[in-house]
C-alpha cells in the first residue's frame, strides 16, 4: 500500500511539474499610461530645468570673462580647468534639455534605455541555438 501511495504521489508531482513547464508564460502587463497631472508635473520640471541651465550658462559666461583678469599663471590655469569642466557640464545639460523637449512623454526611466510609457517592452531575444 505504501508503494502504491508513493507511486501515486510521484505521478502527481511529475504531472504537475510537466504541466507547469508546458504552460506559456504571459508577458507582463504594460505600464499604465501617464496621467494628465503627471504630464503637467513633467512640463513644470522641464521649465525649471531650462531656467537652471540658462542661469548656469550666464554664470559660465561671467567665469569666462573673468578669466582674462587673472594674472597669476597657476590660478589662471586652475580657473581655465574650472571653465572647461563647467562648459562641458552646461553643454551636456543643454543637450539633455533639448532631447527631453523633443520627447514630451519621456521620463527618467527612458533616459536609461527603458521603454516609453506608451510602448510595450521589446520582445525577448530568441533562444540560443546550439
Amino acid at each position: 500500500m505504501k508503494l502504491a501511495n508513493a507511486l501515486l504521489a510521484f505521478s502527481l508531482v511529475s504531472a504537475t511539474s510537466m504541466w507547469a513547464q508546458s504552460e506559456p508564460q504571459a508577458p507582463p502587463p504594460p505600464p499604465p499610461p501617464m496621467h494628465h497631472g503627471m504630464d503637467e508635473h513633467m512640463h513644470h520640471h522641464m521649465d525649471e530645468m531650462k531656467e537652471q541651465v540658462a542661469h548656469m550658462r550666464a554664470t559660465l559666461e561671467k567665469m569666462k570673462a573673468n578669466l582674462s583678469h587673472i594674472t597669476d599663471p597657476s590660478l589662471h590655469e586652475q580657473a581655465q580647468y574650472d571653465v572647461d569642466l563647467w562648459e562641458n557640464m552646461v553643454h551636456h545639460m543643454e543637450e539633455m534639455s533639448k532631447m527631453m523637449s523633443g520627447h514630451p512623454g519621456m521620463g527618467m526611466h527612458d533616459m536609461h534605455g527603458g521603454p516609453h510609457n506608451d510602448q510595450a517592452p521589446p520582445p525577448p531575444p530568441p533562444p540560443d541555438k546550439q
